[in-house]
């Protein structure tokens, strides 16, 4: 969730990727107030995501790596025995499956924003009933027709600063069971600013919200927050930081906290684990969220301390969506791949499910991100799965919406299915206005229903949408300006 730039280096593990995490909280600001409230700050988006590197995206808020090498192999699964604390085993399809000699991780993986899993707080809730510790807070979803819903969560992220681009009345609530303001930028006095700098935006969406049966999130961070989080959470401002957090949920009506801290390191886990406890500690029904990012199965990593974070926050859901970039031993790749076998593409949402799932989150706790936005690659690049020669990254999170693809890029003689990876995308042969593409990796209905029949079958708690408000179609007719969250409501909550 980010809009910013891929350092063009070899970048470590330590260092935020771009386009893979919460973020694009906007640059600069006209300043503002700040209080527990939000304050104001114009919020402002920065440069697509995606510029060439040696490195791979991932894992929490995108710790980037070095990329899968692309004669290493690769293999499918044989059907996809789930690790420990995965239920529904069977449901790895045979095109999931680990990856090759590039190195599947073991219980340990990439480094993750935070969370996982034994045990957990049960939570506030879901969209409608009250709460279902089972599933980490989500319960019944609503249903246009009546009938009964799965329930899963889908939390969508809203954008602060750019309202217009998507009017609360436009909203299409019956996909989603939580909506998450985006974003309150934590100081180092504890305070918080929201970015767009409009606090009664963050009135109107909670009241629109709880009229529809939704639950409001407050989320806190994005991109490149890693050092207001560190600030706000040292030994001198805690305290303030926590009374603030709890502030904004008791006075301003919010169900809950998203703790969108990116790019966390293993240092900062205990502060993400305090700064939960203290809220659930003076606010003990409000539901906690993390997002935590996908991970490059190439890359190990240390998930050990994830069943102590997790057991502190109700959602875990991996910001599976900008999943690949132009990176030197690379292939073209999917935003948000279902599944992967080339240690040349090595991540997927399978294959990162499977590795949060060894490292012990629990599988209702899990959830797993959809992306409102797309992947632009320039010529040669004319599809997934192949050589860069000279491919970079054009546009990305903030710049090639769902809108953006539907208006001006889609078309049925363009569009082409991956049936391993199980996402659409579209091919041109030449560079296509206006941004150049030659290859558009993107989410549509078919593969959010894929993702459902997924979710279903592995156990898993829910989906989170990044960012709402670049799925809405302004110019389609009535009834058809949202058919990402119409999906989701008929494939996830149902």
């Amino acid at each position: 969730m980010k809009r910013i730039k891929f350092p063009g280096l070899l970048v470590f593990a330590a260092l935020v990727g771009a386009n893979l995490g919460c973020g694009k909280s906007g640059g600069g600001g006209s300043g503002g107030s700040i209080a527990t409230g939000g304050a104001m700050a114009s919020g402002g988006v920065t440069s697509q995501a995606g510029e060439s590197g040696t490195g791979g995206t991932v894992a929490n808020g995108g710790a980037t790596s070095l990329g899968g090498l692309p004669d290493s192999g690769g293999r499918t699964s044989a059907g996809g025995i789930n690790a420990s604390g995965g239920s529904n085993g069977g449901a790895d399809a045979a095109l999931g499956g680990s990856t090759g000699t590039g190195g599947a991780v073991t219980s340990g993986g990439s480094r993750g924003m935070t969370d996982a899993a034994a045990g957990g707080s049960t939570g506030t809730g879901g969209a409608i009933g009250g709460a279902t510790g089972a599933t980490g807070g989500s319960a019944g979803a609503r249903s246009l027709d009546g009938g009964i819903t799965s329930g899963a969560w889908s939390m969508g992220y809203y954008a602060s600063w750019a309202p217009d681009q998507y009017p609360i009345p436009e909203i299409e609530w019956s996909g989603l069971t939580h909506i998450a303001m985006a974003f309150y930028l934590p100081n180092q006095d504890g305070s918080m600013t929201l970015a767009g700098g409009n606090p009664q935006l963050a009135i109107n969406l909670i009241a629109a919200a709880h009229a529809n049966g939704v639950k409001a999130i407050a989320s806190i961070g994005g991109a490149d927050s890693q050092s207001g989080f560190q600030a706000a959470t040292a030994s001198g401002s805690v305290a303030s930081f926590a009374a603030n957090l709890v502030s904004l949920v008791t006075t301003t009506g919010y169900d809950g906290i998203d703790i969108d801290w990116e790019p966390m390191d293993k240092t900062d886990e205990p502060a993400v684990i305090d700064i939960a406890n203290r809220i659930r500690k003076a606010k003990p029904g409000a539901l906690l969220t993390i997002p935590i990012g996908a991970i490059n199965v190439n890359l190990g990593a240390d998930l050990s301390g994830f069943p102590t974070i997790a057991a502190a926050y109700d959602q875990l859901n991996i910001m599976s969506y900008g999943q690949a970039g132009a990176w030197s031993g690379w292939k073209s790749w999917h935003s948000s791949a279902l599944y992967q076998t080339d240690s040349a593409t090595p991540i997927s949402i399978d294959s990162t499910v499977k590795l949060y799932l060894a490292a012990g989150v629990p599988a209702a706790k899990l959830g797993i991100g959809i992306g409102f936005y797309g992947l632009c690659y320039s010529s040669p690049v004319t599809g997934p799965d192949q050589a860069l020669n000279g491919s970079t990254l054009l546009a990305s999170d903030g710049t090639i919406s769902y809108a953006n693809i539907m208006t001006n890029y889609y078309s049925a003689s363009a569009r082409q299915w991956d049936s391993l990876a199980r996402v659409p995308y579209l091919s041109f042969s030449a560079p296509h206005a206006p941004d150049g593409c030659t290859y558009i990796s993107y989410d549509d209905e078919q593969s959010i229903a894929e993702k459902g029949t997924y979710l279903k079958a592995k156990g898993l708690g829910g989906v989170i949408e990044w960012e709402l408000n670049e799925g809405y179609l302004s110019s389609a007719a009535a009834g058809q300006r949202n058919p990402l969250l119409k999906a989701i409501h008929d494939n996830v909550l149902h």
